[in-house]
């Protein structure tokens, strides 16, 4: 089997897992929406599993390495909310752009993901503690629910819902940057 094969395969069983979630996903589905046959899929990954699992891997890999380029940058701001709009607007980007893998991450049980995800919201505590002096923070604990918002926004636009709690999305966002802003002032 080519890569390319083999990446369109992992390419369609992402945005099925993604859809259905792994336990109603089926390798026919699967087989189907990469148009190749479900003999094809299992000569290469044996099993639904050991798809599932390359899939993971392989996309929060990504999914790290867009994180790394664009929002774990050694810029230096003037100020802590330029800080945040930055780090949330950036983040807010990579994650939709890897939506899919970041849905699967938080919605489905996986003992794969769960070290790596752990581990990502010790590096992001500590990139955000590097940007915001405020002694009183949880800074994972800071990173995890910006995260989460993120996800709640990203969830909206991903179903084609311009609006959130009422209002633009756009205007969401920036009240959000303000509340974390008013958050991790050190006063």
């Amino acid at each position: 089997m080519t890569v390319k094969t083999e990446q369109k395969i992992m390419d369609a069983a992402l945005k099925i897992f993604a859809k259905e979630g792994y336990k109603s996903s089926t390798t026919k589905a699967i087989a189907e929406e990469s148009g190749f046959t479900e003999m094809t899929l299992f000569r290469k990954f044996k099993t639904k599993r050991n798809l599932y699992n390359k899939v993971l891997t392989q996309n929060v890999e990504k999914m790290i390495e867009d994180y790394k380029e664009s929002v774990f940058t050694n810029e230096k701001f003037e100020n802590t909310r330029d800080f945040i709009e930055d780090y949330v607007k950036n983040t807010l980007k990579i994650s939709y752009k890897n939506f899919e893998i970041f849905y699967l991450s938080v919605n489905e049980e996986n003992r794969l993901i769960e070290p790596i995800m752990a581990d990502t919201a010790n590096i992001t505590g500590k990139y955000l503690k590097e940007h915001i002096s405020n002694k009183k923070i949880d800074y994972r604990t800071l990173a995890i629910t910006i995260n989460s918002f993120l996800y709640v926004v990203n969830l909206e636009r991903y179903h084609g819902r311009n609006s959130s709690f009422g209002r633009p999305i756009k205007d969401v966002i920036e009240s959000f940057i303000d509340l974390v802003n008013c958050m991790v002032e050190d006063k």
